[in-house]
């Protein structure tokens, strides 16, 4: 296992970063229309390095490096919109659409 995880290196920690922002976007698409909901994102870059700085640490069981979904805790954001709906919503959906 530890020779797999050598060869695959970040890409499986940078697939689920990637699926955990997907599921949050979708989260932000069935807001648009829920007054005061502010949208948010993960930040893709802060989310490796934190991967990155977790897995530099010496590990005696799999379970011990924290998951996708702890790491990215710190890398949500809320998304600061170009036009902002008079009800507070800031859900962009040509902008979510796009991601």
């Amino acid at each position: 296992m530890a020779q797999l995880d050598r060869v695959l290196g970040v890409f499986p920690t940078a697939a689920a970063v990637q699926a955990k922002r997907l599921e949050v976007i979708a989260g932000n698409i069935a807001n648009a229309s829920t007054p005061q909901y502010r949208a948010r994102d993960v930040d893709f870059r802060a989310a490796l390095r934190e991967a990155g700085d977790e897995m530099r640490l010496a590990v005696t069981h799999q379970k011990h490096i924290e998951s996708p979904e702890q790491l990215t805790r710190d890398a949500l954001q809320y998304r600061v919109p170009l036009a902002p709906a008079r009800d507070g919503n800031t859900v962009e959906t040509h902008i979510e659409e796009a991601a």
